[in-house]
């Protein structure tokens, strides 16, 4: 809810930022976006969401592309399954993360724990939550993103971190995530755009199960 200010008080506030660093103002209005984000992913009991991803692997000179659906109920269960590659999966259980390409590999799955992942898999305590502890946040302007007007945020980690810097489109209408763009440790580039998002879907528990196929050597890190 938002609270209306007596006419003074307008013209006071308006005076202050009028007054404050232009760096300031942006990183406040940062904060007001994330925790209005934080707040409508915090609602929800899962959301699934068709998705592209390109990798641009700068050490390589190497560009993968993939696409597919993307479900995560809560904080501990979350799988991308991908059409294209057809086959490769991520699945997090609320136990372990199990990572499956088998367009890559299809001898092995890797499996690590939760605890291990640090929560990395989840969209919303990676960029939204916490900020100014976890990562300093700066307004960028706006865009549009598949028709959709958009907050771009430009993010960058104050804690230990898988990426370097990031940025973040967050709808200005419902305040999802539509878009992320991450500079991650090793230098690669990862885009991730979300499409057709769909809210407090039906999710069977069984999509959070992974099952290695026969044969398949399961390593454990």
């Amino acid at each position: 809810m938002v609270a209306l200010l007596p006419r003074g008080r307008v013209a006071c506030a308006f005076a202050l930022v009028a007054l404050a660093p232009p760096c300031a103002v942006l990183a406040q209005d940062a904060v007001t976006v994330l925790e209005r984000a934080a707040a409508r992913y915090e609602a929800l009991d899962a959301f699934c969401a068709d998705f592209r991803q390109e990798i641009d692997v700068t050490l390589l000179r190497e560009t993968t592309r993939s696409r597919g659906e993307l479900c995560q109920a809560r904080s501990d269960r979350f799988e991308m399954r991908f059409s294209d590659p057809a086959g490769d999966r991520l699945v997090a259980d609320g136990a372990y993360l199990w990572v499956y390409f088998p367009s890559m590999d299809d001898g092995q799955v890797v499996r690590s724990t939760l605890a291990a992942g640090e929560g990395r898999y989840d969209l919303h305590h990676e960029f939204l939550s916490d900020p100014g502890r976890r990562y300093a946040a700066q307004l960028d302007g706006r865009e549009i993103v598949e028709g959709r007007e958009c907050y771009v945020l430009a993010m960058t980690p104050l804690v230990p971190s898988p990426y370097r810097h990031a940025q973040v489109w967050i709808d200005r209408s419902d305040f999802l995530i539509r878009k992320l763009v991450i500079l991650e440790e090793s230098e690669s580039i990862r885009t991730l755009e979300l499409s057709n998002v769909r809210l407090n879907p039906r999710l069977d528990e069984a999509r959070f199960r992974f099952e290695p196929p026969p044969g398949v050597q399961v390593i454990a890190r």
